[in-house]
């Protein structure tokens, strides 16, 4: 299982400058053998998968959304609208089915998107998402499972969120989305190999929303006994501060952290 984090960051992006790492929004690649799986796609998802040789046309496979903010889904149009077309001649020609995993609403968001957007109306005109597209919404439980590999979900804090659980070729990934701090993660999460999870701020004292920072990891990496947490969606305060909250969560769990960037590669 090879985990590509290809956008790190939140709705306010954080570009490399002065020798710093680039973070941008959520993200998150996961090749299974010849399959794809996306967690989320924010705004550049479809720029970044191409930076790294993966052909948008073929993939992913498989795209689950954790909740409908931009900085998670933006690119979801785009991704649809591009595999309607035949790549030689630009005739429009139905392509690669797309099969789009999430929480509540996941169908009527998708039928306002493309059929209810009057600037848009040339979507519903042209193309019918429905021959594209294969929706399932879930909010708890196995939402997508094959021979190879199986995805749960479990509702979190932040605004009718999901989290999703990977397990495939013995090992298991964990991916919050955004959330406050809510044990539904840990109990998701338990004993997983790797916990990819918000930390949006460096510290309660200027934590905002609902989010979470490094005191709230520790505790949820704690009742759910994660082997290793690797923090993403930090927003620009946690710059010059990332060793701070590596310790702190070390210190205060048995987990080890690290905290991610764009085009952080993990294999598990």
């Amino acid at each position: 299982m090879k985990i590509t984090f290809l956008g790190t960051g939140s709705i306010i992006p954080d570009p490399k400058r002065d020798n710093k790492v680039t973070r941008s929004y959520s993200a998150i690649l996961v090749e299974i053998g010849t399959e794809t799986l996306l967690f989320d796609i924010g705004p550049g998802t479809l720029t970044k998968m191409q930076q790294i040789g993966v052909d948008t046309r073929l993939h992913p496979d498989h795209l689950f959304i954790s909740h409908y903010h931009i900085d998670h889904c933006q690119d979801y149009v785009g991704m649809v609208k591009g595999r309607w077309f035949n790549v030689q001649t630009g005739a429009l020609e139905v392509g690669k089915k797309l099969n789009v995993y999430g929480t509540t609403h996941l169908q009527s968001w998708t039928n306002e998107l493309f059929s209810n957007v009057e600037r848009w109306s040339y979507l519903s005109k042209m193309l019918d998402y429905h021959k594209i597209t294969n929706l399932t919404e879930k909010k708890e439980g196995i939402i997508a499972q094959t021979q190879d590999w199986k995805v749960s979900c479990i509702p979190v804090k932040h605004y009718d969120g999901i989290a999703f659980r990977l397990e495939a070729e013995g090992k298991s990934f964990v991916y919050s989305g955004d959330m406050q701090y809510d044990k539904n993660l840990s109990i998701l999460g338990k004993n997983a190999d790797i916990v990819a999870v918000e930390c949006s701020f460096p510290d309660k004292k200027v934590l905002i929303g609902a989010h979470l920072c490094p005191e709230d990891i520790a505790k949820l990496a704690t009742f759910g006994n994660f082997k290793r947490v690797v923090l993403t969606h930090l927003y620009p305060l946690c710059s010059g501060r990332e060793v701070e909250m590596i310790s702190y969560i070390e210190s205060h769990s048995s987990t080890k952290a690290t905290i991610a960037h764009d085009f952080y590669q993990i294999t598990l």
